[in-house]
């Protein structure tokens, strides 16, 4: 036991006199040497462990930063989805006040020889698919006033159709594209009175118009107020060319007409006062 306790004590002092020994050296300067040697030659196991560390670091930097990319994305994707509703949405409420505006103009000169006409404001709610082009169904029925053969018109007066059909919350509209719609018109500026018959091919076109009635390219046809319940002077469209015949009793014109009415999504309805 007393051998055992001797021998760490020698090896104590031992390892005490190196330690003491090193110091002295190494301040005096003649470590120098092995130290250089010494960082040499293990430099580059250092270096190893440096590569390895900052790959390891970049590793989980670039983890994180996915992470972080991911939430910023999903973030940046929601406010961009956000905007676009609330872009969307002053889209339509502009497009509307521009309806209204269009609307509101044209009905300052609604009312002539002591008979106003009031405008009531529908959306379209349906389009009849077997008859496309020809009939349109309006949000707008019998418990709003409306009635057959009351006009239809889009925004700024621009007459697209009447009133055929007639339920409790809604209406049918025939379009004057449809073969079998007819409307009394004449010609703004030479008076000549015809008809505007639809014919979907072409769109619409003036018929029956006599032989002697002057007629000219770019003329605004507007309805002649010969129908009850349609108001004069609402705007059907313009001549696009002129199409005469020395053997028949009548001429016709071409009509270019102002609105899509394929395209429409809202209307007014005409109602006399």
């Amino acid at each position: 036991m007393n051998k055992e306790i001797n021998t760490k004590i020698v090896t104590f002092i031992f390892l005490l006199v190196v330690a003491v020994l090193l110091i002295f050296l190494n301040k005096i300067g003649y470590l120098d040497q092995v130290k250089n040697y010494t960082v040499y030659f293990t430099s580059p196991v250092g270096k190893m462990f440096q590569l390895s560390s900052n790959e390891v670091n970049e590793f989980f930097w670039t983890l994180k930063s996915i992470d972080k990319f991911k939430v910023e994305n999903v973030e940046l994707k929601e406010e961009n989805l956000k905007m676009t509703y609330e872009i969307s949405e002053l889209k339509e409420v502009q497009r509307e006040n521009e309806i209204l505006r269009k609307q509101i103009k044209f009905s300052e000169s609604s009312c002539s020889e002591g008979v106003c006409i009031e405008w009531k404001m529908a959306d379209v709610i349906g389009r009849d698919p077997s008859n496309f082009g020809k009939h349109i169904f309006i949000d707008l029925g019998r418990s709003n006033g409306i009635q057959d053969g009351q006009s239809v018109v889009a925004s700024g007066g621009l007459l697209i159709g009447k009133i055929i059909e007639v339920f409790d919350n809604s209406s049918k509209v025939m379009l004057i594209t449809d073969s079998k719609s007819s409307i009394n018109s004449i010609t703004q500026t030479s008076r000549a009175n015809g008809v505007v018959k639809g014919s979907y091919a072409t769109g619409v076109k003036l018929e029956m118009i006599n032989q002697s009635e002057e007629l000219a390219v770019g003329d605004l046809i507007i309805t002649s107020g010969l129908e009850d319940k349609v108001p004069k002077g609402l705007i059907i469209g313009k001549i696009s060319d002129i199409k005469e015949s020395a053997n028949k009793v009548f001429k016709s014109a071409g009509v270019n007409m102002f609105v899509d009415i394929n395209r429409i999504e809202k209307i007014f309805v005409a109602i006399k006062s």
